[in-house]
Formats: C-alpha cells, structure tokens, sequence
C-alpha cells in the first residue's frame, strides 16, 4: 500500500480551513507544571495516547450493480478431501489472503466449468489449484467456494462478477475489489478493510488511525528557550518545537509566563492551527516526519477519528435470507 500524505492535507484543509501561523520566539520560561519559572520535572504525568493518522491511497473500486443480501453464519466441514481433520479456525476478518485467490488465473478460467459439471447438491467437490486447495459446494441454487489455502478458512460467493465474503460479527456482506475488501454502508458510502477496520472511502483513499502511547520527557524546556515555535491565530496557544528529537510542547499563552499544557509527541516537522476566532474551537495540526499526523484540541487532547470508524463497525439491519452456506462433512 502506498502512503500518501499531501492528498491526505489537502483534503484536510479545505475541511477545516487551517490557518498557517508564523513563527515566533517568546521570552517567558516555564516549568513542566507551569508554576514557575525555569526548566523542570513534568509531574504527575503518565503519558497519554494520541492518534496517529496516514493517508492511504486505494484504487476506487466500482459499487456493485448487484449485491448479496442477508446474514450467513458458516458451519464449516470438519474433514479435508482426504479425510483428514480441518484444524484451520475460520476467519473472523475480511481475508487478506484471498489475493492469492483472485490472482490465480487457473483457478478463474476454470470456475464456470466447475460450476456446470459439479451440480449435484449438497456434496463437497474437493480441488488442489496450484496448491491453492478449496471446496465447491452446491446448495442447489447457489455455489460457494470454501478456501483453507491461508491462515484461515473461509467461504465465499462469486455473484455478479465480484467474490463476496459474509462478516458474520458485523452481520453485512463484503465484496472483493482492487486488492481490498469493501462494505457499502448506510446511504451506499463504501467503506474500505485495512489495519483491522472498516474506513470510510473518499478522495481516492482511507485516513488510517492508530493508537499510541505518549510517553512525556522528564523535563519541559522553558517556552521560548530553543528551538521554534508557531502562535495561534488568537495567540492565545503556542506549540514549541525543540531539542534533536524535535519534541513538541503546547503552551498557554494567556499565563504570564506562558504555562505548559501538554506534550504533543517527538519527530514533528510541523505545526499549523485553526480555528480559535469566530467562534471556532482551536485545534492543533501535528506533521511528524514519518508522514503521520495528529490532531488536537486546545488543550492537546488528541482527537479521534472514532466517530467514523464506529459507524463502519455498527452491524448493519438484517437483509432478506440468504441462503444458508455449506455444511457438514465432504462427500456428503
């Protein structure tokens, strides 16, 4: 997967209209708990998480003109071809490993043939496609393909020309496209699997987030004392950026002198705000140089993109039945 950052900021700021801040210096100092002046310990402080963001780039992927409906929980078979015990769990995530599937070109010019001469319902067609080994199964209207090739084991449907995968703790169908899995939710907004998640498809890619723990330094420069630091439109906050690992601290400026607020986290190429005048809340844009970012409020809580992804976790309402998948054992 490709990382890109600067579509990630573009459509970030046209979103929220970030004002770029100049830099400036400032000649108050204070301690980590911005009671006095000077350097200091930064007491009473654990660390807290942030929210680290990358963009990633992913082919649209044309919605599907036709889409199967319905839960499917699969009772999958216990024993392979040769009779032999299947231990493989089945897969409760979207399947990577169906790339391999769909990058099998044996397998794709013989399926339609599978599927006119093995039609005799309820029995397990058992195969070995350049070592990719999976069961055709025939419920006498449809046929699905059980896949033990990976890590996994899992059953799927080709229907109109897409291979579909039931997300049975989601309750929803997935579809296969351009090497990702993919669910069009509420509205029809498609939504993209990466990184263990369902995310929201727009600008020709996903914003990915990941938690991590922030562990502040044990002292807080004096604000002003090194480094570069870039105001708030309001000028009432200031993240200052020092010391060889470029750590980022945000002060508030209101406090004479500027008082220390909170740690935004190491390796920061820059900082930009918006907000803080009409109205607006502040919020606090953080590039770091592993072309990740994070955002935060005024008082450096790290903001999450949780809304959106618990709307892509939410189990869709039921659909019309479908048909119940494959089971029990092969040759059955």
């Amino acid at each position: 997967m490709k990382i890109i950052l600067s579509s990630s900021f573009a459509v970030f700021s046209a979103a929220l209209l970030l004002i770029g801040a100049g830099p400036d210096r400032g000649g108050g100092v204070s301690r980590g708990d911005g009671s006095s002046r000077g350097g200091g310990a930064l007491r009473g402080s654990g660390g807290h998480s942030i929210f680290r963001k990358n963009r990633v780039s992913v082919p649209r992927a044309a919605p599907p003109r036709r889409a199967v409906q319905g839960q499917s929980r699969p009772d999958y078979p216990r024993n392979d071809a040769a009779g032999a015990r299947i231990f493989k769990p089945a897969a409760a995530a979207p399947p990577a490993h169906h790339a391999a599937v769909v990058g099998n070109a044996g397998f794709a010019r013989g399926r339609a043939g599978l599927e006119r001469s093995e039609r005799i319902p309820n029995r397990h067609y058992w195969h070995n496609d350049n070592g990719m080994n999976y069961s055709h199964y025939y419920d006498g209207r449809n046929h699905w393909y059980g896949f033990y090739h990976g890590p996994t084991f899992y059953w799927t449907r080709y229907y109109g020309n897409r291979w579909w995968w039931s997300d049975h703790v989601r309750n929803r169908w997935v579809f296969y496209a351009n090497g990702f899995w993919w669910w069009t939710g509420p509205g029809g907004a498609p939504y993209v699997y990466i990184d263990n998640a369902y995310y929201p498809y727009q600008d020709s890619g996903v914003t990915v987030e990941h938690e991590e723990a922030l562990t502040p330094p044990a002292a807080v420069p004096a604000a002003g004392s090194a480094g570069t630091s870039t105001s708030s439109p309001d000028g009432l906050r200031m993240v200052q950026v020092s010391g060889t690992e470029a750590q980022a601290f945000l002060y508030d400026k209101a406090a004479d002198p500027p008082k220390f607020v909170n740690y935004l986290g190491q390796n920061v190429s820059k900082v930009r705000f918006s907000g803080g005048a009409g109205g607006a809340p502040l919020q606090v844009l953080v590039e770091y140089k592993d072309n990740t970012y994070a955002l935060f409020d005024a008082d450096g809580n790290s903001q999450s993109a949780a809304v959106k992804k618990d709307e892509a976790e939410a189990a869709a309402p039921p659909a019309a039945t479908a048909p119940a998948p494959p089971s029990g054992a092969p040759g059955q």
